[in-house]
Protein backbone atom coordinates (compact mmCIF):
# COMPACT_ATOMS: atom_id res chain seq x y z
CA UNK A 1 0.00 0.00 0.00
CA UNK A 2 1.01 3.88 -0.93
CA UNK A 3 2.02 5.87 2.11
CA UNK A 4 -0.84 7.73 3.12
CA UNK A 5 -0.95 11.63 2.36
CA UNK A 6 -2.32 14.33 4.11
CA UNK A 7 -6.22 15.65 3.21
CA UNK A 8 -7.94 18.72 5.05
CA UNK A 9 -11.59 18.96 4.63
CA UNK A 10 -14.25 20.75 6.02
CA UNK A 11 -17.28 20.15 6.89
CA UNK A 12 -19.81 22.77 7.19
CA UNK A 13 -23.26 23.18 9.12
CA UNK A 14 -25.55 25.57 10.33
CA UNK A 15 -24.20 26.36 13.98
CA UNK A 16 -20.70 24.79 13.39
CA UNK A 17 -18.10 23.92 11.11
CA UNK A 18 -15.69 20.93 11.30
CA UNK A 19 -12.35 21.52 9.79
CA UNK A 20 -10.09 18.33 10.11
CA UNK A 21 -6.55 17.43 9.07
CA UNK A 22 -6.33 13.55 8.47
CA UNK A 23 -4.48 11.07 6.24
CA UNK A 24 -5.33 9.47 2.94
CA UNK A 25 -5.78 6.06 5.35
CA UNK A 26 -8.82 8.14 7.31
CA UNK A 27 -6.41 8.45 10.45
CA UNK A 28 -7.46 12.13 11.87
CA UNK A 29 -4.09 14.07 12.88
CA UNK A 30 -5.84 16.81 14.57
CA UNK A 31 -9.91 18.84 14.00
CA UNK A 32 -11.42 22.21 15.23
CA UNK A 33 -14.49 23.77 15.22
CA UNK A 34 -15.38 27.44 13.29
CA UNK A 35 -18.77 29.02 14.68
CA UNK A 36 -21.28 29.45 12.34
CA UNK A 37 -24.11 30.53 13.84
CA UNK A 38 -26.12 33.20 12.02
CA UNK A 39 -22.77 34.69 10.98
CA UNK A 40 -21.94 36.41 7.32
CA UNK A 41 -19.67 33.97 5.23
CA UNK A 42 -17.61 36.95 5.20
CA UNK A 43 -16.43 36.69 8.36
CA UNK A 44 -16.38 33.04 8.35
CA UNK A 45 -14.43 31.96 5.74
CA UNK A 46 -11.69 33.86 6.61
CA UNK A 47 -11.77 32.11 9.85
CA UNK A 48 -12.04 28.43 7.80
CA UNK A 49 -9.06 28.98 6.45
CA UNK A 50 -7.11 30.15 9.17
CA UNK A 51 -8.28 26.99 11.49
CA UNK A 52 -7.12 24.54 8.22
CA UNK A 53 -3.60 26.69 8.14
CA UNK A 54 -3.24 26.10 12.21
CA UNK A 55 -4.33 22.38 12.11
CA UNK A 56 -1.23 22.10 9.40
CA UNK A 57 1.00 24.22 11.12
CA UNK A 58 0.35 22.06 14.72
CA UNK A 59 1.45 18.55 12.81
CA UNK A 60 4.27 20.05 11.21
CA UNK A 61 2.65 20.34 7.59
CA UNK A 62 2.61 23.15 4.92
CA UNK A 63 -0.24 24.08 2.41
CA UNK A 64 1.99 22.66 -0.54
CA UNK A 65 2.38 19.54 1.33
CA UNK A 66 -1.46 18.33 0.38
CA UNK A 67 -2.67 17.38 -2.34
CA UNK A 68 -6.35 17.84 -2.33
CA UNK A 69 -8.95 19.58 0.45
CA UNK A 70 -12.34 18.35 0.42
CA UNK A 71 -15.37 20.43 1.43
CA UNK A 72 -19.38 19.46 1.90
CA UNK A 73 -22.28 21.29 2.78
CA UNK A 74 -26.39 21.34 3.10
CA UNK A 75 -28.23 21.66 -0.27
CA UNK A 76 -28.96 23.70 -1.98
CA UNK A 77 -25.69 23.89 -3.99
CA UNK A 78 -24.20 24.35 -7.66
CA UNK A 79 -22.03 20.96 -7.31
CA UNK A 80 -20.47 22.14 -10.91
CA UNK A 81 -18.98 25.45 -10.06
CA UNK A 82 -18.79 24.80 -6.16
CA UNK A 83 -21.26 27.27 -4.80
CA UNK A 84 -23.49 26.92 -1.38
CA UNK A 85 -26.51 28.61 -2.57
CA UNK A 86 -28.29 29.06 0.27
CA UNK A 87 -29.38 26.15 2.64
CA UNK A 88 -32.21 26.15 5.04
CA UNK A 89 -30.18 26.49 8.28
CA UNK A 90 -27.91 28.86 6.76
CA UNK A 91 -30.07 31.71 5.18
CA UNK A 92 -26.94 34.05 4.96
CA UNK A 93 -24.92 31.67 2.95
CA UNK A 94 -26.17 32.95 -0.59
CA UNK A 95 -24.30 32.08 -3.54
CA UNK A 96 -20.88 31.85 -1.79
CA UNK A 97 -18.18 30.52 -4.34
CA UNK A 98 -16.61 28.03 -1.29
CA UNK A 99 -14.39 25.90 -3.50
CA UNK A 100 -12.58 28.20 -5.42
CA UNK A 101 -12.32 30.37 -2.51
CA UNK A 102 -10.23 27.49 -0.85
CA UNK A 103 -8.47 26.28 -3.41
CA UNK A 104 -7.01 29.49 -4.03
CA UNK A 105 -6.10 30.29 0.16
CA UNK A 106 -4.45 26.91 0.30
CA UNK A 107 -3.36 26.59 -3.53
CA UNK A 108 -4.40 23.21 -4.22
CA UNK A 109 -7.57 21.50 -5.94
CA UNK A 110 -10.90 21.85 -4.03
CA UNK A 111 -13.54 19.51 -4.23
CA UNK A 112 -17.16 19.97 -2.70
CA UNK A 113 -20.28 17.66 -2.55
CA UNK A 114 -23.22 17.09 -0.10
CA UNK A 115 -22.87 16.67 3.52
CA UNK A 116 -25.21 13.28 2.93
CA UNK A 117 -23.21 12.31 -0.55
CA UNK A 118 -20.10 13.27 1.38
CA UNK A 119 -20.82 11.30 5.10
CA UNK A 120 -22.08 8.44 2.86
CA UNK A 121 -18.52 8.49 1.02
CA UNK A 122 -16.67 8.47 4.14
CA UNK A 123 -18.60 5.49 5.15
CA UNK A 124 -17.95 3.60 2.36
CA UNK A 125 -14.32 4.46 2.62
CA UNK A 126 -13.72 3.88 6.06
CA UNK A 127 -16.76 2.75 7.64
CA UNK A 128 -19.39 -0.16 7.96
CA UNK A 129 -19.75 0.21 3.88
CA UNK A 130 -15.62 -1.05 3.39
CA UNK A 131 -15.11 -3.68 0.25
CA UNK A 132 -18.58 -3.19 -0.88
CA UNK A 133 -19.55 -2.04 -4.33
CA UNK A 134 -23.10 -1.29 -3.39
CA UNK A 135 -24.30 0.82 -0.20
CA UNK A 136 -26.93 3.33 1.15
CA UNK A 137 -25.81 5.48 4.28
CA UNK A 138 -28.85 7.10 5.60
CA UNK A 139 -28.30 10.35 8.11
CA UNK A 140 -31.52 9.91 10.15
CA UNK A 141 -30.82 13.32 12.10
CA UNK A 142 -32.27 16.47 11.80
CA UNK A 143 -33.60 15.60 8.80
CA UNK A 144 -32.61 12.51 6.10
CA UNK A 145 -30.85 12.25 3.49
CA UNK A 146 -28.71 9.66 1.38
CA UNK A 147 -25.45 8.78 0.51
CA UNK A 148 -25.29 6.07 -2.40
CA UNK A 149 -22.21 4.17 -3.54
CA UNK A 150 -23.79 2.00 -6.77
CA UNK A 151 -21.19 -0.30 -8.64
CA UNK A 152 -18.58 0.96 -6.81
CA UNK A 153 -19.77 4.76 -7.90
CA UNK A 154 -21.07 7.37 -6.04
CA UNK A 155 -24.54 8.25 -7.08
CA UNK A 156 -25.30 11.57 -7.98
CA UNK A 157 -28.17 12.17 -10.52
CA UNK A 158 -28.48 14.09 -13.49
CA UNK A 159 -28.84 17.25 -11.55
CA UNK A 160 -26.66 16.52 -8.64
CA UNK A 161 -29.03 16.10 -6.41
CA UNK A 162 -29.64 12.02 -6.37
CA UNK A 163 -30.28 10.83 -2.96
CA UNK A 164 -32.65 12.81 -1.69
CA UNK A 165 -34.44 9.35 -0.18
CA UNK A 166 -35.60 11.99 2.80
CA UNK A 167 -38.32 12.93 -0.06
CA UNK A 168 -39.89 9.74 -1.15
CA UNK A 169 -43.07 10.33 -0.67
CA UNK A 170 -44.56 7.06 1.63
CA UNK A 171 -48.12 8.33 2.37
CA UNK A 172 -49.87 11.20 0.04
CA UNK A 173 -52.00 11.92 3.00
CA UNK A 174 -49.32 12.01 5.41
CA UNK A 175 -47.71 15.16 7.04
CA UNK A 176 -46.85 18.04 5.25
CA UNK A 177 -42.72 17.99 5.18
CA UNK A 178 -40.76 21.26 4.50
CA UNK A 179 -40.05 20.75 1.33
CA UNK A 180 -43.67 21.37 0.37
CA UNK A 181 -44.69 17.89 -0.82
CA UNK A 182 -46.79 15.66 2.10
CA UNK A 183 -46.08 12.80 3.07
CA UNK A 184 -42.33 12.71 2.63
CA UNK A 185 -40.04 9.65 4.62
CA UNK A 186 -38.18 12.80 6.01
CA UNK A 187 -41.88 14.26 7.29
CA UNK A 188 -42.13 11.22 9.30
CA UNK A 189 -38.91 10.43 10.37
CA UNK A 190 -36.95 13.25 10.24
CA UNK A 191 -35.63 14.12 14.14
CA UNK A 192 -37.24 17.70 13.83
CA UNK A 193 -40.10 16.89 11.63
CA UNK A 194 -40.75 14.41 14.76
CA UNK A 195 -39.66 16.65 17.41
CA UNK A 196 -42.03 19.32 16.44
CA UNK A 197 -45.27 17.49 15.80
CA UNK A 198 -44.57 15.76 19.49
CA UNK A 199 -44.52 19.56 20.69
CA UNK A 200 -47.68 20.15 19.41
CA UNK A 201 -49.19 16.77 20.64
CA UNK A 202 -47.74 17.60 24.03
CA UNK A 203 -48.34 21.22 24.76
CA UNK A 204 -51.19 20.60 27.59
CA UNK A 205 -49.82 17.36 29.10
CA UNK A 206 -46.70 18.50 31.56
CA UNK A 207 -46.64 14.79 33.36
CA UNK A 208 -46.31 12.89 29.70
CA UNK A 209 -43.15 10.65 30.23
CA UNK A 210 -41.36 12.30 27.32
CA UNK A 211 -41.87 15.89 28.84
CA UNK A 212 -40.24 14.57 31.84
CA UNK A 213 -37.47 13.20 30.45
CA UNK A 214 -36.82 16.70 28.72
CA UNK A 215 -36.50 17.87 32.22
CA UNK A 216 -40.18 18.95 32.29
CA UNK A 217 -39.85 22.10 29.32
CA UNK A 218 -42.07 21.00 26.13
CA UNK A 219 -39.79 23.22 24.27
CA UNK A 220 -37.00 20.62 25.14
CA UNK A 221 -38.69 17.76 23.69
CA UNK A 222 -36.37 15.64 21.60
CA UNK A 223 -36.37 12.58 20.43
CA UNK A 224 -33.72 11.80 22.67
CA UNK A 225 -36.90 12.62 25.55
CA UNK A 226 -39.14 10.00 23.49
CA UNK A 227 -36.32 7.32 23.59
CA UNK A 228 -36.14 7.70 27.27
CA UNK A 229 -39.67 7.28 27.39
CA UNK A 230 -39.49 4.35 25.69
CA UNK A 231 -37.02 2.71 27.78
CA UNK A 232 -39.61 3.50 30.96
CA UNK A 233 -42.49 1.62 28.54
CA UNK A 234 -44.77 4.56 27.94
CA UNK A 235 -47.83 3.66 25.82
CA UNK A 236 -47.85 7.12 24.16
CA UNK A 237 -44.37 6.94 23.71
CA UNK A 238 -44.05 3.45 22.49
CA UNK A 239 -47.19 4.04 19.56
CA UNK A 240 -45.20 6.85 18.58
CA UNK A 241 -41.81 5.00 18.60
CA UNK A 242 -43.66 1.96 16.22
CA UNK A 243 -45.23 4.20 13.93
CA UNK A 244 -41.59 5.60 13.67
CA UNK A 245 -40.04 2.42 13.06
CA UNK A 246 -42.48 1.32 10.87
CA UNK A 247 -42.23 4.20 8.29
CA UNK A 248 -38.41 3.62 8.37
CA UNK A 249 -39.04 0.08 7.62
CA UNK A 250 -41.05 1.49 4.63
CA UNK A 251 -38.27 3.09 3.44
CA UNK A 252 -35.56 1.06 3.89
CA UNK A 253 -37.43 -1.74 2.46
CA UNK A 254 -38.24 0.38 -0.73
CA UNK A 255 -34.46 1.19 -1.33
CA UNK A 256 -33.47 -2.67 -0.80
CA UNK A 257 -35.72 -3.23 -4.20
CA UNK A 258 -34.59 -0.72 -6.04
CA UNK A 259 -30.77 -0.31 -5.26
CA UNK A 260 -30.39 -4.02 -4.23
CA UNK A 261 -27.17 -2.93 -1.11
CA UNK A 262 -25.05 -5.28 0.16
CA UNK A 263 -24.94 -2.34 3.46
CA UNK A 264 -27.33 -0.08 4.91
CA UNK A 265 -25.64 2.06 7.24
CA UNK A 266 -27.40 4.33 9.72
CA UNK A 267 -26.86 7.55 11.28
CA UNK A 268 -27.43 9.44 14.55
CA UNK A 269 -30.56 8.08 15.57
CA UNK A 270 -29.45 4.07 14.87
CA UNK A 271 -26.01 4.95 17.05
CA UNK A 272 -27.33 6.78 19.90
CA UNK A 273 -30.10 4.40 20.39
CA UNK A 274 -28.62 0.63 19.55
CA UNK A 275 -31.23 -1.71 20.14
CA UNK A 276 -34.01 0.31 20.89
CA UNK A 277 -34.45 1.45 17.25
CA UNK A 278 -32.50 -1.42 15.54
CA UNK A 279 -34.38 -4.52 16.61
CA UNK A 280 -37.62 -3.58 15.93
CA UNK A 281 -36.95 -2.16 12.89
CA UNK A 282 -34.75 -5.28 11.78
CA UNK A 283 -38.20 -7.42 12.16
CA UNK A 284 -40.22 -4.58 10.14
CA UNK A 285 -38.24 -4.28 6.99
CA UNK A 286 -39.35 -7.84 5.76
CA UNK A 287 -42.70 -6.74 5.15
CA UNK A 288 -41.31 -4.23 2.99
CA UNK A 289 -38.99 -5.95 0.48
CA UNK A 290 -38.02 -8.94 -1.57
CA UNK A 291 -36.30 -11.49 0.71
CA UNK A 292 -33.89 -11.82 -1.73
CA UNK A 293 -32.80 -8.10 -1.22
CA UNK A 294 -33.50 -8.33 2.59
CA UNK A 295 -30.91 -11.74 2.89
CA UNK A 296 -28.30 -9.45 0.93
CA UNK A 297 -28.14 -6.46 2.74
CA UNK A 298 -26.36 -5.95 6.35
CA UNK A 299 -28.70 -2.92 8.30
CA UNK A 300 -26.13 -1.70 10.81
CA UNK A 301 -25.51 1.54 12.67
CA UNK A 302 -22.81 3.79 11.40
CA UNK A 303 -19.72 2.85 12.52
CA UNK A 304 -18.37 5.84 12.18
CA UNK A 305 -20.63 7.42 14.51
CA UNK A 306 -19.04 11.07 16.24
CA UNK A 307 -16.03 10.85 13.35
CA UNK A 308 -18.74 11.32 10.30
CA UNK A 309 -18.55 14.92 10.47
CA UNK A 310 -14.99 15.28 10.68
CA UNK A 311 -14.08 12.50 7.79
CA UNK A 312 -17.15 13.67 5.60
CA UNK A 313 -15.04 16.45 4.10
CA UNK A 314 -11.84 14.04 3.81
CA UNK A 315 -13.77 11.87 1.53
CA UNK A 316 -14.85 13.87 -0.68
CA UNK A 317 -11.53 14.91 -1.64
CA UNK A 318 -10.41 11.16 -1.55
CA UNK A 319 -13.14 10.36 -3.86
CA UNK A 320 -12.83 13.21 -6.51
CA UNK A 321 -9.22 11.88 -6.45
CA UNK A 322 -10.01 8.17 -7.03
CA UNK A 323 -12.31 9.44 -9.86
CA UNK A 324 -9.22 11.23 -11.75
CA UNK A 325 -7.56 7.67 -11.14
CA UNK A 326 -5.07 9.77 -8.74
CA UNK A 327 -6.03 7.66 -5.73
CA UNK A 328 -6.60 3.73 -4.99
CA UNK A 329 -9.54 2.69 -2.33
CA UNK A 330 -8.09 1.63 0.80
CA UNK A 331 -8.82 -2.39 -0.06
CA UNK A 332 -7.66 -2.05 -3.76
CA UNK A 333 -4.79 -4.59 -4.39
Amino acid sequence: MKKPFPVLGFDIGGTKIAVCLALSDGTIINSARVDNRDRSPDDVLPEMAEAGRKLLAESSYKASDLRALGIDSPSPMDFRSGVIQQPHNMPRWIDVPIRDFLSREFGVPAFFDNDANAAGTAEWLFGAGRETDDMIYLTMSTGIGAGIIASGRLLRGASFYGGEAGHMVLDVKGPVCNCGLRGCYEAFCGGLALETRLKKQLADQPDSAIVRAAGGDVAKVTVRALAQAVRENDPFARSVWDEMIERNAQAMGMLMNVFNPAVIALGTIAVHCGSLFMDPLLARIPAYCWPQMNKACRVVPSELGGKAGELSGIATALYSLYERGEWELPWSR
